[in-house]
Parts: C-alpha cells; sequence; structure tokens
C-alpha cells in the first residue's frame, strides 16, 4: 500500500516538475523582435510606418533595413524601443535606389543575427506624371543637373589657374 500512494505521488511530483520546465521554457522562448508595417502595398511617395516590439532592453538601437527583390539596399536606419519595448520608425517609399516595382523586404535586428525579424510588401513602382503646358502653368517632373558642363569647365579653369599662379610666385618661405 505504501509502494503504491509513494509511486502515485512520484508520478504527481513529475508531472508538476514537466508542466513547471514547459511554463519556464515556453516563457523563455519569446520572441525576441517583431516587426509589421502599416499596409502591404505602396507607392512612390507613400510613408511606410514600421514598428514591433522586442523581448528585451538591450539598450542598443534597432537596425532597419529595407531590399528590392534583387536584395538591393534601398534603406536603413535605427530606432530604439520605447520603455514598452515597442519601437517604431517611418520611411518614404521611392527615390533614386526604388528603381523596380515588386516585393520589397523590411530585415529588423536587435543584438545580433539571432534577434532578427522579417517582413515583406508591395512597391507598385514610381508614377511619373507626363509633361504638361498649360498657360503660364508649367507642370514638369525635370531634373535640374547639380554638375552641367559650364561646372566641369570652371573647375578645369580654376584649376589651371592655381597651377599656374603657383608657378609664377616664388615660395616666401625656403627650407
Amino acid at each position: 500500500m505504501k509502494a503504491s500512494v509513494l509511486i502515485t505521488t512520484s508520478k504527481v511530483g513529475l508531472v508538476i516538475i514537466v508542466f513547471f520546465t514547459v511554463s519556464v521554457l515556453s516563457a523563455t522562448a519569446q520572441t525576441p523582435i517583431t516587426v509589421m508595417t502599416d499596409k502591404t502595398s505602396y507607392s512612390d511617395g507613400d510613408t511606410i510606418k514600421i514598428s514591433g516590439s522586442v523581448a528585451d532592453q538591450l539598450n542598443i538601437p534597432i537596425s532597419i533595413v529595407i531590399k528590392d527583390s534583387s536584395q538591393n539596399l534601398v534603406y536603413i536606419a535605427q530606432t530604439n524601443p520605447d520603455s514598452h519595448n515597442n519601437y517604431s520608425s517611418q520611411a518614404v517609399a521611392g527615390g533614386g535606389l526604388w528603381k523596380t516595382a515588386g516585393t520589397y523586404e523590411i530585415d529588423v535586428t536587435y543584438g545580433g543575427q539571432d534577434k532578427t525579424a522579417k517582413t515583406t510588401f508591395q512597391f507598385t513602382g514610381t508614377q511619373t506624371q507626363p509633361i504638361s503646358n498649360t498657360g503660364n502653368q508649367t507642370n514638369a517632373t525635370q531634373s535640374i543637373p547639380e554638375f552641367g558642363p559650364l561646372s566641369v569647365t570652371i573647375f578645369a579653369l580654376a584649376i589651371l589657374a592655381t597651377v599656374v599662379l603657383s608657378t609664377k610666385i616664388r615660395p616666401i618661405f625656403t627650407i
């Protein structure tokens, strides 16, 4: 009789230990970082709202990287989690690096390669407006170059003048 009570007590104790171990392991197996966006599709000029949460405060910034469908880097930023372990950031879709429409990937990293999360969204591409001229109003999407042919000429003349003047002027100090 005493042996059967002891075996039953041992089984109950073993079940309690197993439940305790599983509950502790599930609590520590929490996802270290999550990421999400406010929409699933963005056009050129749209604001992408990126948010998520972290399991622990590590007192280091969260890295946010956006890559296009060819894994080319198009955006990079850092942000810090707030006191409730949540974070948020914004990116503007489009620009010089956002060349093709397709599936883009957001990768977030917090403290190491084992603390990463990913999500994807669709980028519909750059939508340009045609140039139209209505009376005195011009709706043009042309860009003005910063360095044109005139800038190159002025730069070359400045270098030439510097070389000529430096050879004509005697040095004041001799070594």
